[in-house]
């Protein structure tokens, strides 16, 4: 089951990848000239970008697979794997340029959020479900920083936003992950009447179109890698939080640490790079 769980988390990433790939080349076709229903309207017309969207799905469903099988952190690193592969996509097929910040700053994102997940030990996948309560709770939680920086103008902090959504629908995609884990079928009948899967669905709809307008500002690499970010970093702590998975101590913390500190540094370089860009454009 690990191995499978391994494959599906790798799977998930380089689906997601692929699908970034061709969003962002479908975004420079489009322009940023129409917004929420409108922008909708239009990609709905596009194969390419409905090719894209089967991919996102796809990835999703290797997500859920990995989340009911292994423990957060495996699935959050090996999903990260296929980053990096973007940077050369971009370079050679998109027609992107990246500054030397912008290349260490995802690289330095990705490193930093394998160290983290590494601290982070677990004996089991399948928990027990949240309340619905919870389950509103952390949607409302989540939204409220997404929303903040959502309404910044930079690509990134967009990413950002989009990475901040997506810790709440890997909750979500894991409560029903676990429910099929432990009942089979009939868990999701069971899911079905919790809040958490249309809460899923109305966040999805919205870190889409986020998502959108994020690639039409900035690198698709540099987009991922801050919602990569966010969103792994995030759903380890959820899994701390809400799931009770124990972090490593001791000596083990010198990962942790290390792992946030780059993280970090290399989330400020994106940024940075990404602001001084629009200050000279």
């Amino acid at each position: 089951m690990f191995f499978l769980g391994s494959a599906l988390a790798l799977i998930c990433g380089l689906a997601n990848s692929a699908a970034a790939a061709l969003e962002k080349r479908e975004m420079m076709q489009v322009g940023v000239g129409a917004s929420g229903l409108a922008l909708f309207a239009i990609l709905l017309r596009r194969p390419v970008w409905l090719f894209a969207m089967a991919l996102s799905l796809l990835a999703w469903t290797a997500e859920a697979g990995s989340l009911g099988l292994v423990p957060v952190p495996v699935v959050t690193s090996l999903r990260s794997l296929g980053r990096g592969g973007l940077v050369v996509i971009g370079h050679r097929w998109l027609g992107e340029r990246f500054a030397r910040i912008e290349l260490a700053g995802v690289i330095l994102l990705a490193v930093g959020g394998v160290l983290v997940a590494s601290t982070v030990i677990s004996a089991g996948a399948a928990q027990p479900p949240l309340a619905d309560g919870t389950e509103v709770l952390v949607a409302f939680a989540l939204v409220l920083p997404a929303a903040l920086l959502a309404r910044l103008r930079s690509g990134v902090f967009k990413g950002a936003a989009v990475g901040t959504l997506f810790v709440a629908t890997g909750i979500f995609t894991k409560e029903i992950a676990d429910r099929f884990v432990r009942d089979g079928p009939i868990g999701l009948l069971h899911v079905a009447l919790t809040p958490g899967p249309w809460l899923m669905v109305v966040l999805s709809v919205w870190s889409l179109s986020l998502l959108q307008h994020a690639f039409a500002r900035a690198n698709a690499a540099s987009v991922s890698a801050a919602s990569t970010a966010v969103s792994a970093n995030g759903l380890i702590v959820a899994g701390v939080v809400l799931y009770h998975e124990p972090l490593a101590h001791g000596a083990a913390l010198v990962p942790l640490l290390a792992g946030i500190v780059l993280a970090g540094v290399g989330a400020v370089a994106l940024a940075g790079s990404e602001l001084y860009a629009l200050r000279k454009a």
